[in-house]
C-alpha cells in the first residue's frame, strides 16, 4: 500500500472524545520521553515519566477497603465515556494517560478485577479493536501482584508504538515458531509464560476465550489458582505471565512491562533498567522459565 491510512468507525469518535475531555480538564495527559532499549536483537521501549513519582501506588484490595474509596468506573465520568458496548461493557478514556487514546473496557456492573476473563469480555475487546485502524495492545492486570490498581474489572487498549510491529515479548516468543492454537513456551524468554498463536483466521470471541482459558489453565496448574498474572493480546497472539511481586527496586511492572514497554519514574530507575536489562527484571517480578 502507499501509506494511506484507512479510517475505521471508532477512530473519529475516540479522537473527538479525547480532544473534548482534554479541553474540559476531565483527562490529564502526562508528558514523557521515550528511549529505545535493545536486548536479544529486539527493541524494547522505556518511557521516562517523572510525574509518576508523585502518584501513590496502591493495590486493588487496599484501595477498595479504604474509607475514602470511590469507584471511578461506577458511575463513570460522562466526559470520559466513548460508547457502550452491548449491555455488558463501556468504553472509556483513561483519565490519567501518558499515551493519547489509551482506552479502558469496563464491565457495566461491578465485577472484581482479577476474575477470569469471559467470552463477553473478549466480545467487547474485538468490538473495540476491530473498529480501530491502529495496531493495539490489549492487556489485563489480574491479582494483587500484577500491577493492577483499580478493583473494578477492566481491560485496557493502548495504541502500539509506531516503530513497533508488535510487542517486543511477542516478537521474541515468535522466534521459536509456535504452533497455531496450542499453548506454547519459548526458550527466547527467560521468564514463565503461556502463549497461544491465533493464526490467519478471523478472530472470534469464542476462539480468543478458548485460547485464554487454555493458557490460564496451564498457568494455574503450575502456579496455583490464586497466582497473579498479566495478559497481553494482539491480533496475532495472546500471552499470560505469572507474577510473584508487583515491582523490583521500586520499578512498578504491569502487563505493559511484560509486553516490553516499561515505565521509569526517575533517572535512577532508568539507569537500573539499562544496567540489569528488562528481561532480567521481568524474570525477577515474574517466575524464571523452567523448561
Amino acid at each position: 500500500m502507499s501509506g494511506q491510512i484507512i479510517t475505521k468507525s471508532l477512530d473519529r469518535l475516540v479522537q473527538q472524545c479525547y480532544s473534548r475531555a482534554v479541553a474540559q480538564g476531565a483527562l490529564l495527559f502526562t508528558e514523557s520521553s521515550v528511549y529505545k532499549h535493545r536486548e536479544q536483537g529486539v527493541v524494547f521501549e522505556v518511557r521516562y515519566v517523572p510525574a509518576l513519582a508523585k502518584k501513590p501506588n496502591s493495590k486493588p484490595r487496599e484501595k477498595q477497603h479504604a474509607k475514602d474509596f470511590v469507584n471511578p468506573f461506577l458511575p463513570y465520568d460522562e466526559r470520559l465515556h466513548v460508547k457502550q458496548i452491548g449491555n455488558t461493557h463501556h468504553l472509556l478514556l483513561n483519565k490519567y494517560c501518558v499515551v493519547p487514546h489509551h482506552l479502558l473496557i469496563t464491565t457495566a456492573e461491578f465485577r472484581q478485577q482479577g476474575e477470569p476473563l469471559s467470552e463477553a469480555d473478549f466480545t467487547a475487546v474485538l468490538e473495540t479493536i476491530d473498529n480501530l485502524s491502529s495496531r493495539n495492545i490489549v492487556f489485563y492486570n489480574s491479582g494483587e501482584e500484577s500491577g493492577a490498581s483499580q478493583p473494578h474489572k477492566h481491560l485496557q487498549v493502548l495504541p502500539m508504538p509506531e516503530y513497533l510491529d508488535m510487542p517486543p515479548s511477542i516478537s521474541l516468543w515468535l522466534q521459536s515458531i509456535p504452533p497455531v492454537g496450542a499453548v506454547h513456551t519459548s526458550k527466547q524468554l527467560p521468564f514463565a509464560h503461556f502463549g497461544v498463536l491465533f493464526g490467519d483466521s478471523p478472530l472470534l470471541p469464542s476462539n480468543v476465550a478458548a485460547a485464554y482459558q487454555a493458557a490460564l489453565s496451564e498457568l494455574t496448574t503450575k502456579f496455583g489458582s490464586e497466582c497473579s498474572y498479566n495478559m497481553i493480546m494482539t491480533r496475532s497472539a495472546i500471552m499470560l505471565f505469572p507474577r510473584r511481586q508487583s515491582s523490583w527496586n521500586d520499578i512498578a511492572i504491569n502487563s505493559l512491562g511484560f509486553a516490553g514497554l516499561v515505565l521509569a519514574k526517575t533517572k535512577d530507575e532508568q539507569e537500573l533498567l539499562n544496567r540489569f536489562g528488562i528481561l532480567h527484571i521481568l524474570s525477577c517480578v515474574g517466575y524464571p522459565r523452567t523448561q
